[in-house]
């Protein structure tokens, strides 16, 4: 009986088949991974698209239980079954449609895809010296507002009277009329001058904060910060109660006057700026009976804030008082949706 030959591969020839399949694996891998890239990512775009719809769906229902339109996705209740779809760009438009934009789909970016198609939306334009009504309130505008900008700058036409600065947060009275406290303790130590009108040696002091500050020539407490100040503590009670749908409130800067308001500023020494009022400078923005606070520190004189008066502005140097008080006027940035016509 003859035994036959048996032959493996040679080393060779395993060598050969090993690269032939890793050449294979080379070329199918990518196209593999390819493959399943398209299809995530049309997974992730049927998921904005399920996402819109569910939005849309959710606007024609608040229209039916409201009879109103949304204004914001905080308003709807979106009934979406998916991977975590969030927006960069999110557009209720006026057809009651949305329009989607800069979406990811569990975390991951779907570059330039888009659902619906963008709405171009153009406001009313508005100039410096516009009178406008928001809220019964008299505004004037302070800085141009074109087609492609949906809010606009507000300076109140008149400032905070006596009463409403008590009712805000303060204590005012016909000759320093802005008296103001932080905290809760009402007592007489805890209500605040923002101006002395009794010399008490730091006339200077504009903003007072703490109970420190309260005319015994004591400055410790006293402060030429607007955000520490109890000024910006009324504006925002009064922004809380009196302009609920502006963005912020704030005193005017000097950049508002000389960049919007026509007012002219020189460098008269090296350490001294004056503010002046030129022809171009609207009545409106000087206060008739009054001088009102503005938010800036003089850069030159750290310890004095600017205030606005008949003539020009000039920062508070010294206790006396040649006017009838200093007031609070807020500026309000508004979208203009909210303006009365």
């Amino acid at each position: 009986m003859s035994k036959k030959n048996k032959k493996g591969f040679t080393l060779i020839e395993l060598v050969a088949v090993l690269v032939i399949m890793a050449i294979i694996a080379l070329i199918v891998t990518p196209l593999v991974m390819n493959i399943i890239r398209k299809a995530k990512t049309a997974a992730d775009k049927r998921s904005i698209d399920a996402y819109g719809r569910s939005i849309e769906i959710a606007i024609a229902g608040y229209l039916i239980d409201t009879g109103t339109f949304p204004t914001s996705m905080n308003q709807l209740t979106v009934e979406y079954k998916g991977d975590e779809v969030v927006c960069t760009t999110t557009q209720i438009k006026s057809d009651s449609s949305v329009y989607l934009a800069g979406c990811t789909v569990g975390g991951r970016s779907v570059d330039g895809y888009t659902y619906g198609d963008e709405e171009t939306i153009t406001y009313e334009t508005y100039q410096v010296g516009d009178q406008v009504t928001y809220n019964n309130v008299v505004y004037y505008v302070i800085a141009d507002s074109s087609t492609n900008e949906e809010n606009v700058q507000l300076l109140k036409k008149d400032p905070l009277t006596i009463a409403e600065v008590n009712q805000f947060g303060g204590v005012g009275t016909a000759n320093n009329h802005v008296n103001m406290y932080v905290t809760t303790n009402t007592s007489a130590d805890f209500y605040q001058t923002a101006y002395n009108v009794n010399n008490a040696g730091y006339g200077g002091m504009a903003y007072y904060s703490s109970s420190t500050c309260n005319g015994s020539g004591d400055s410790s407490g006293c402060t030429t910060n607007y955000a520490d100040s109890e000024i910006k503590y009324v504006v925002d009670a009064w922004k809380t109660a009196q302009a609920p749908n502006a963005t912020n409130a704030r005193l005017i800067t000097l950049d508002d006057l000389t960049d919007n308001l026509g007012m002219e500023l020189n460098k008269t020494n090296p350490t001294t700026y004056q503010i002046t009022v030129t022809e171009d400078t609207p009545t409106w923005v000087m206060g008739e009976n009054y001088w009102y606070w503005t938010m800036t520190t003089d850069t030159d004189n750290v310890g004095q804030v600017w205030r606005v008066y008949d003539r020009s502005i000039a920062h508070v140097a010294s206790y006396t008082v040649q006017h009838n008080y200093y007031a609070v006027r807020p500026v309000i940035t508004l979208s203009k949706a909210n303006i009365s016509s």
